[in-house]
């Protein structure tokens, strides 16, 4: 015993090194052969698509009805952290949190570039491209695609980490999950399973973070035309990776409390500001339209292959590749906002977690996403053009600049995405940090001395990858840690529903 106590707070070796260096010898081999690196993945996608897709289909569907399940369920009656267990936060702030820690850079970009990508490139089974039918399909899709299967995913590995850490007493790790799961200690499957959790948590978060220094960077030139080249990427890298290191010392109470805060305000605002100065009349119809779509077909949208179809693509480049990538951040995710549901029933927790983002997100698609196809469709504006000779990054930009005072809107859209960067990023860096070192319980945070060697190991993987073109080698690599990690998100699930019984409510 005395060992493991001395063990506590210190860094798990055996699992956190070997991870680390699997890391920098993908994306090494990733920069130093990029075009062979790509044309790999994309061929790996297809075959993975083609062999594991319905896998993923299925196992994603499975993740919504079981949270559905839990929150309809007597399970959805026990209390995280015992019935005395009061919450540390207000509801205002978790929702917040819960919204900013799961969203990234990328529903500020593909809510405006998704939509138009499935107006012009419709799959077969669903309609004809460039028609109505189509423009309806485009945003319901990409609303249903950044919705209801992530957060479910997210919320039912938080709702496992809460209840086996807070309740039970074990630590905050990869470990009490496995063990809770198997009802064994099995030593070589915590560490093995550990460390493949840590290795898709950075190479994810990794390339996300590269994307998310082009984005910014595609915006400064845009805006101020300050050309994107090396140094720029460098001095954003480094501003950015200040502030999300500094919120990630913080703590969740304090930094991330914070910073998800002033996110919400520019969300709301941009938010407004696009429904009243955009095509209101035309953003309202589709919303509705596709909102109503989603309740006719969202098994569809869930399930769609290629079956009879084999040329047929699309579902391979879109829905595989969206639901891998979430599974990829799910017990990851999920660890995180475990921390944040002490207090609240389960079915708080979950009812939180899955809507209260859910709505978030369907909202913003059907206005941005809204705004592009009426600018498309009424030919104010050649969106598909702009992104087949300038790219997805600049022609955001594009599409922001045609609303009324938009060199302002431009520059609050740019701090809206490096917070937002930020709140995405603390997070990870966190709970990697967690994932590393032995023994924390739920309220315990990881040294800071860790959370930062983290950051900046995060920050210049994601720098070197921009500068030197290895992202669009080994941004392909979420479908192979999306299968590895779906191992990590099924015990999750298991661990939840064999510890059920643990201090229900009389």
């Amino acid at each position: 015993m005395n060992k493991n106590k001395d063990n506590i707070g210190k860094i798990n070796k055996v699992a956190f090194w070997p991870a680390v260096i699997a890391l920098l010898l993908f994306i090494g081999i990733g920069i130093v052969k990029t075009e062979v690196v790509g044309s790999f993945m994309t061929r790996a996608l297809y075959i993975i698509a083609d062999y594991f897709g319905a896998y993923i289909n299925i196992l994603s569907l499975i993740f919504l009805i079981l949270a559905g399940i839990i929150i309809i369920s007597r399970y959805g009656d026990i209390v995280i952290g015992g019935k005395d267990a009061k919450p540390d936060y207000s509801m205002l702030s978790w929702c917040a949190m819960s919204i900013c820690s799961g969203i990234g850079t990328g529903l500020l970009f593909w809510a405006i570039g998704e939509p138009i990508y499935h107006y012009m490139q419709t799959p077969s089974a669903i309609a004809e491209a460039q028609t109505r039918k189509a423009g309806i399909f485009a945003v319901a899709q990409a609303m249903w695609d950044w919705s209801f299967i992530q957060y479910a995913m997210y919320a039912v590995c938080g709702a496992a980490f809460a209840v086996i850490c807070y309740n039970t007493g074990k630590s905050l790790s990869i470990s009490s999950i496995v063990e809770s799961a198997t009802k064994k200690k099995i030593p070589w499957l915590n560490t093995v399973i550990t460390a493949l959790v840590i290795f898709c948590l950075m190479c994810a978060t990794s390339n996300s973070m590269s994307v998310g220094l082009m984005q910014i960077g595609a915006g400064l030139e845009a805006v101020f035309g300050i050309p994107q080249k090396p140094i720029v990427w460098i001095i954003i890298a480094v501003i950015v990776t200040a502030i999300f290191i500094l919120s990630c010392v913080s703590g969740i109470g304090r930094g991330l409390k914070l910073v998800s805060s002033v996110c919400m305000y520019f969300f709301i605002f941009l938010l407004v500001y696009v429904l009243v100065f955009g095509d209101t009349t035309f953003i309202n119809k589709i919303t509705s339209e596709a909102v109503g779509f989603i309740i006719d077909n969202w098994g569809t949208q869930t399930m769609l292959m290629n079956a009879m179809s084999p040329d047929d693509k699309w579902f391979a480049e879109w829905s595989v590749q969206y639901w891998t990538a979430f599974i990829v951040y799910a017990p990851i995710i999920g660890m995180f906002l475990a921390r944040m549901g002490k207090g609240r029933t389960v079915r708080t927790f979950m009812l939180v977690q899955v809507f209260v983002p859910s709505i978030f997100c369907i909202i913003w698609i059907g206005i941005f996403g809204g705004q592009t196809l009426s600018l498309q469709t009424s030919g104010a504006l050649d969106v598909w053009e702009a992104v087949n000779t300038l790219g997805m990054q600049a022609t955001v930009f594009q599409i922001i600049g045609t609303l009324p005072c938009s060199k302002l809107i431009t520059i609050l859209f740019l701090c809206t995405i490096t917070l937002s960067f930020c709140t995405l990023a603390d997070p990870m860096a966190s709970v990697a940090s967690t994932l590393s070192v032995d023994g924390l319980s739920a309220d315990d945070e990881p040294p800071k001395g860790q959370k930062i060697l983290v950051g900046l190991m995060l920050a210049g993987t994601s720098c070197i990858l921009v500068i030197s073109g290895g992202v669009n080698a080994v941004k392909g690599m979420n479908i192979f840690a999306g299968l590895l990690q779906s191992i990590a998100m099924i015990l999750c699930a298991i661990a939840f529903f064999r510890n059920k019984n643990t201090n229900l409510k009389d």
